[in-house]
């Protein structure tokens, strides 16, 4: 479901987090090699609310697809019957799910472009959609969904996927190893992380390519321009800093943020967040 652990901050800002706080149970295992060349960590999610009180839940998450296996009373998850694998491609806005009283989810995350090396394809077809796991990984679904609701610990979890997910990868992990896209895009991503980028040509001159270049290959390996993941993790920051407590000084931050002003933060913000950086901060 592209949940991430508001504990641990590191892939994607977990809006009002404090709400969640006596609903979930979060974490993350790493991933061993080779399946590390193309996904990041293994992620889980439980809740539980009370079940006269709805809950939402809201990330303004990474670039990034996730494999996940979900199961949730009730039933059905984003429209979609569970229990299931499924695939969840970027989200370009906030990522919103109102959950059921009871779920559990056991995820991979995948590095920015992960999943399109994998599979040797463009993965913009997948940007805002949910689909069944089998219409993207074929026929290794079945069984590792099936082995994945067969444990209870997130250990052996983890165990079960990277089992499957390391048959998938092995005839492709030349193919990903020599992909020059793929490892072109990832550093431009880490490159992007850093705050004190705000455009995109000291990236692309960093990597020696040109920003058409950047364009092109974002288009492919992760289904948004490369300036969308930039202004992401900008925004990111805005909401960490928010959540932090500090952005007092809104105009101060827009500054620090490469944008132009306040009201130029603001109209950024509102639009993806649906609320404004000043009643983001006071919520």
């Amino acid at each position: 479901m592209g949940l991430e652990d508001p504990r641990q901050g590191g892939d994607g800002a977990v809006l009002w987090p404090a709400a969640g706080t006596d609903v979930f149970d979060t974490g993350r295992l790493p991933l061993p090699a080779p399946l590390d060349e193309v996904a990041a960590y293994y992620w889980w999610v439980t809740w539980r609310r009370a079940e006269r009180v709805p809950f939402r839940q809201q990330v303004l998450s990474h670039p990034v697809t996730h494999l996940t296996v979900e199961a949730a009373e009730g039933g059905v998850l984003h429209g979609l019957p569970v229990p299931a694998a499924l695939v969840h491609g970027l989200v370009t806005r906030v990522f919103t799910v109102d959950l059921p009283v009871a779920g559990r989810v056991a995820g991979i995350a995948f590095h920015p472009g992960g999943l399109a090396a994998l599979l040797g394809r463009g993965v913009g077809d997948l940007t805002d959609a949910v689909v069944p796991a089998g219409e993207v990984l074929g026929d290794v679904v079945g069984p590792l969904t099936r082995d994945v609701l067969g444990e209870d610990d997130d250990g052996a979890r983890r165990d079960v996927v990277v089992g499957h997910l390391s048959g998938v990868l092995a005839p492709r992990l030349d193919a990903v190893r020599a992909d020059e896209g793929y490892r072109t895009v990832r550093e431009a991503v880490a490159l992007m992380r850093h705050r004190e980028h705000v455009t995109l040509a000291p990236v692309a001159a960093e990597l020696h390519v040109s920003v058409r270049t950047l364009q092109r290959l974002f288009a492919r390996y992760v289904g948004a321009s490369p300036l969308w993941v930039l202004r992401r993790h900008r925004l990111q920051d805005a909401v960490a800093a928010l959540d932090a407590g500090e952005g007092q000084d809104l105009a101060a931050l827009a500054a620090s943020l490469g944008f132009a002003d306040h009201a130029h933060l603001t109209r950024a913000f509102t639009a993806v967040v649906g609320v404004p950086p000043s009643r983001y901060r006071s919520g």
